[in-house]
């Protein structure tokens, strides 16, 4: 078997397999997140992945056909056996995290992941009244909401070029929101809902309009599906641990999901997600190598941090 990893300028190669068979949410941004991609010479498929020191973090899966994942997944294990690394994962749906368990990992449920079927989005229905309530705030007081031309855009050089959108909102000339949303691929196409910004003194309700515009657009492209993301902690059940879970990480997860500080650190991530009154929640999981769960919650409360 031949192996190879490579740096973050795959290019073509990297991309296409995105395009071919990323079938998860967060794909896109695994391949962003990731610093190499791991590859098994005659096989397609790829695996984003960071190395951390200790461990090879991935994010999202495998993103290979589907009988090609379980190879390629079992080759990448052998490889960070080989570099004395553990592999840790985090944002995998059920599929994945099915897939994870049959190569040997430990697997528990971490959170959970929120959508909105665009087709069926109805702005007067009533479970959006809250929805309603924040965006008409932020339009009376003056806030217009667009996407953002490049020179405008909030992203770094060259993002808009591998596929992010950005969207603003505007008082007079000041930008006091900025939404970025990334493209989804495979069974549920549409947008991922990535990183928002509320600049201090900007109204109540800023993103959720500026949000409210992405969604008439993406809307008016025929786009299916809205992604808001996955949020660490989120609605964690007993009914949806695999045999692999490990009894003492469920536990630490669950009193940290009711007592922790990270309550308060997703909290607002949550409240966002929810004012939409998503169509699909899907629980997501964690996977790591061996009994030691402390360096995969120490990933997870990372992820827990980020935008």
């Amino acid at each position: 078997m031949s192996i190879g990893t490579f740096a973050v300028d795959g290019g073509d190669t990297v991309f296409g397999a995105l395009r071919a068979y990323g079938d998860n949410p967060s794909a896109f941004l695994a391949m962003n997140e990731g610093k190499e991609y791991f590859t098994v010479a005659g096989r397609h498929g790829v695996i984003p992945y960071r190395d951390t020191g200790s461990h090879l973090r991935q994010s999202a899966g495998v993103i290979a056909s589907h009988d090609g994942q379980e190879p390629l997944l079992r080759a990448f294990t052998e490889f960070a056996a080989q570099r004395r690394r553990k592999v840790v994962a985090t944002r995998l749906r059920r599929p994945e995290a099915e897939l994870f368990s049959r190569c040997g990992f430990t697997v528990n449920q971490a959170g959970s992941s929120y959508s909105v079927y665009l087709p069926e989005f109805r702005l007067g229905a009533p479970r959006l009244a809250d929805l309603r309530l924040a965006v008409s705030r932020a339009w009376l007081a003056g806030l217009q909401a667009a996407e953002a031309a490049d020179e405008d855009s909030a992203a770094g050089p060259g993002e808009e070029a591998d596929g992010r959108r950005v969207f603003t909102g505007r008082i007079g000339d000041e930008v006091v929101a900025t939404v970025t949303y990334l493209p989804v691929f495979g069974t549920r196409p549409g947008w991922l809902h990535h990183t928002a910004h509320r600049a201090p003194g900007a109204p109540r309700g800023a993103l959720e309009a500026v949000g409210l515009e992405a969604v008439r657009v993406f809307a008016a492209e025929e786009a299916q599906w809205l992604h808001l993301g996955f949020t660490p902690f989120a609605e964690l059940g007993a009914q949806y641990e695999l045999a692999t879970a490990s009894v003492l990480a469920a536990r630490l997860l669950r009193l940290a999901a009711e007592r922790g500080e990270w309550r308060h650190a997703t909290a607002g991530r949550l409240a966002h997600q929810r004012i939409w009154d998503p169509h699909l929640v899907q629980p997501g999981y964690l996977a790591w190598q061996g009994r030691a769960a402390a360096g995969a919650l120490g990933e997870l409360l990372r992820l827990a941090k980020s935008p």
